[in-house]
């Protein structure tokens, strides 16, 4: 009894699901427009074309009103006047409605793309790094002018319409810079690969146009496969400009971006104190969060402490050339009469070069000009009644001067070697290392009195007399290198540059070593490693070759030099001019001209309504 009674109710259960079943697919059958109930007034909706929309209200009714009882019924209590309407009155209405529609929609897209351009300029602008002003002042104005010259002069009215205030350029300006430093903030926040989250810190400070310190860091990360140089931030140091002050500001931005201290790889920065104080530098409080951080003393600064490694003699020599440069240079009467004079005699330049401290190459711009215009200037100074310039006259004190031209064009190409934004500690030693080996070479030829890597001194006649003098600097130079690089070991990091050569691994450990000699048999990576940039070679690598691939990448990181710094501070020199020291906002400003990181311009303008009016 009780089985008959569990089956009755689950006949009675399925009868239910069935009746369920049906209703649910009746509800789904849907009505469908009839051009026929346009006589009505209706028409479908433009977001969906099951549902009528009111001509004469604009009303949207359900899908079940669908049908010419319900429609009708509308019409006449809504809108009687319209009752005895005949169906060319409402196929009117649609058509003007329609194009009304296309109207807007015109008017709209072009205001979207109006507002792109905005975004596009401002982008430009702060590229190349001019004033806000220019877009409405220079560059509309040369748009409308060529636009009404080449098109017509409709097209001139969209072209108006494109928003180029200055309050608006700076608007884009933060837009963009917000977009690309969430991008930044998502790398290091999103993604749940630990390897990719590595990181090398440069950082360097200085002084803008208004007297204000600025702090400028930038980040080298794994980013699309491959390591990049990516822009972190410039804020101003309010205050004081210790190492406490300088750790807090970037601990500050190490934190928002969801960075992680403990994947710092290394931190490259000058030899200030401030910077390397070993108790209150910067990098100290950064030792305390991770102590396996590298500390990199910028090779470039270092190269430069070389290259002050002159004898007395030379230093009274190069004090004395630059005495008269600055006694032309210092008077705009005396530079306008060596000018023409040099133009009297025909010579290549016209002008002398001012030295300045720090600028890397200015020693060596300075001597190859001198040397350059030797004739004019001892031509110039005969007519000066002046005894204080009697050293021209010296033979001996012109060899000097050639001798330091030869030299310092060498180490001013050794400088401009070791710049780059690609350049890091492995490349940069290489090259250090070879200059090393080209100074012992050059002390063992000037021993044999053989001065042919000295173009200059070599072409001059008594070259022979400042012989002790070309020794003594090279022997200065090849213990400042000693001081300043005390372990140059280019082979040490061979294998990071080329795997599948020999070279000495004793670096590393048995498992490291074992994975490097796999490595080296596997023929389809030694296929494919003269195709791939070296950073994706062994980022590709991490799955099959885990430890040796993290290495690799760890060597291949830390920056070398500041040198992206100090292009920073001359972006920053020419973005902060005198004429615009009260721009705010250099942050952002800085993002956008030096990120390499493309703003989102469609998904920034998706979030914006264009305003036509400004």
């Amino acid at each position: 009894m009780d089985k008959y009674v569990i089956r009755s109710q689950d006949i009675e259960k399925g009868t239910a699901d069935n009746k369920t079943k049906q209703i649910k697919q009746q509800s789904s059958l849907k009505h469908k427009y009839d051009h026929a109930y346009l006589e009505f007034g209706f028409i479908t909706s433009e977001s969906d074309n099951s549902i009528p929309f009111c001509l004469l209200c604009s009303a949207t009714l359900s899908n079940e009103a669908m049908v010419p009882s319900k429609l009708s019924r509308h019409l006449v209590t809504k809108h009687p006047e319209h009752r005895n309407k005949p169906k060319d009155y409402f196929e009117k209405i649609r058509s003007n409605l329609e194009k009304q529609a296309e109207k807007m929609k015109s008017f709209c897209s072009v205001s979207d793309n109006a507002q792109l351009a905005s975004y596009k300029i401002a982008q430009l602008l702060v590229k190349k790094k001019k004033p806000h002003t220019d877009a409405e002042t220079i560059i509309l104005p040369a748009l409308k002018i060529a636009v009404d010259s080449m098109i017509s002069a409709e097209a001139v009215a969209k072209i108006k319409l494109i928003p180029l205030s200055a309050e608006t350029i700076s608007r884009r300006i933060k837009d963009m810079s917000q977009d690309i430093d969430d991008q930044l903030r998502e790398h290091f926040t999103q993604l749940n690969d630990e390897f990719t989250k590595f990181w090398a810190l440069q950082i360097d400070e200085s002084a803008d146009i208004s007297s204000k310190a600025q702090l400028l860091a930038f980040l080298r990360i794994i980013r699309n496969g491959q390591i990049e140089n990516q822009f972190f931030f410039c804020s101003e140091l309010k205050e004081t400009t210790t190492g406490q002050n300088i750790f807090e500001l970037v601990n500050q931005n190490v934190e928002s971006r969801g960075l992680k201290w403990g994947k710092c790889i290394s931190i490259c920065t000058d030899g200030a104190p401030s910077m390397q104080g070993r108790r209150i530098g910067f990098v100290s409080h950064a030792l305390r969060h991770n102590p396996n951080i590298k500390i990199v003393h910028c090779m470039i600064h270092r190269e430069v402490l070389v290259s002050k490694a002159l004898p007395d003699q030379l230093y009274k020599t190069m004090n004395e050339v630059i005495k008269v440069v600055n006694y032309i240079k210092s008077n705009p009467l005396r530079t306008r009469i060596f000018a023409s004079l040099c133009e009297a005699m025909e010579s290549d330049h016209k002008c002398l070069l001012f030295h300045t401290d720090i600028r890397w190459l200015s020693k060596g711009k300075v001597l190859a000009r001198v040397l350059f215009l030797r004739i004019e200037i001892i031509s110039y100074f005969k007519t000066e009644d002046t005894n204080d310039f009697e050293f021209l006259h010296n033979d001996v004190w012109w060899l000097q001067v050639s001798f330091l031209t030869d030299i310092f064009e060498k180490l001013n190409s050794l400088n401009l070697c070791l710049q780059g934004a690609r350049e890091n500690i492995i490349t940069i030693t290489g090259k250090l290392k070879a200059f090393e080996d080209k100074l012992q070479l050059w002390i063992n030829k000037s021993q044999n009195s053989c001065l042919d890597f000295l173009p200059e001194v070599n072409a001059s006649p008594g070259k022979i007399k400042i012989l002790r003098e070309v020794q003594e600097t090279l022997q200065n130079l090849a213990l400042a290198f000693s001081k300043y690089f005390p372990s140059l070991n280019s082979k040490q990091n061979e294998w990071v540059i080329n795997p599948f050569v020999t070279s000495d691994n004793g670096s590393m450990t048995t498992a490291e070593q074992e994975s490097l000699i796999g490595l080296r048999n596997d023929l389809v990576h030694k296929a494919s490693f003269a195709e791939k940039e070296l950073s994706f070679f062994w980022i590709s690598l991490r799955n099959q070759y885990p430890e040796l691939s993290e290495k690799a990448v760890k060597s291949l990181l830390p920056f070398g030099s500041s040198y992206l710094c100090e292009f920073g501070f001359s972006a920053l020199t020419e973005i902060k001019s005198k004429k615009r020291e009260r721009l705010q906002n250099m942050d952002a400003e800085m993002r956008v001209c030096l990120s390499n990181i493309e703003p989102r311009l469609t998904k920034i303008c998706s979030k914006k309504h264009a305003q036509i009016s400004h």
